[in-house]
């Protein structure tokens, strides 16, 4: 019963870090908002920061969901050797793929702006915001059925591997 807590707090942990992550992200907006609307390329240059961070922060989450998942798989595995059978409501678009979707919701805003301060278009920087976005939502449809399979064939091993050793 122990190591499914522990499982649960890793989980617990990797989210924290993401919402840290956003933080810093909120941060940067901040910033954008804050500098003299004079000070163009000032603007560029926290743009260019928050595509950085922004950029990290999808990365990390794109790791962080195979853990979830991994995790997730192992303690479903220790329940069913405990006897514990729970069924629990599965949303159709978990909370890590709300997470990536929103770090890609920051960067089409963040193209947007960029490209607005870089060409004074705002047809063409709307443009940008509307396909960087749909592109998200397909990226992340995409991610989320990659790493299930993923996961998914990997604890099937393992899996297999500690039951043929038994």
């Amino acid at each position: 019963m122990e190591y499914i807590k522990v499982q649960w707090t890793d989980i617990h942990h990797i989210r924290n870090q993401e919402w840290k992550v956003l933080v810093i992200i909120i941060g940067i907006f901040y910033a954008l908002f804050k500098v003299n609307p004079e000070h163009k390329w000032l603007h560029v240059a926290i743009t260019f920061l928050g595509l950085i961070a922004c950029g990290m922060g999808i990365y990390m989450c794109l790791v962080h969901w195979g853990i979830f998942w991994s995790k997730r798989l192992v303690i479903k595995a220790c329940e069913e050797k405990l006897g514990i059978y729970v069924k629990f409501y599965k949303s159709p678009f978990p909370i890590q793929g709300l997470i990536l979707l929103i770090y890609f919701f920051i960067v089409s805003i963040l193209l947007g702006w960029l490209i607005w301060l870089l060409l004074g278009e705002i047809l063409i920087s709307f443009i940008t915001f509307s396909i960087c976005f749909l592109a998200s939502l397909i990226i992340c449809a995409i991610a989320k059925r990659k790493i299930q399979e993923t996961v998914e064939k990997q604890t099937q091993i393992t899996f297999g591997k500690m039951e043929d050793e038994k």
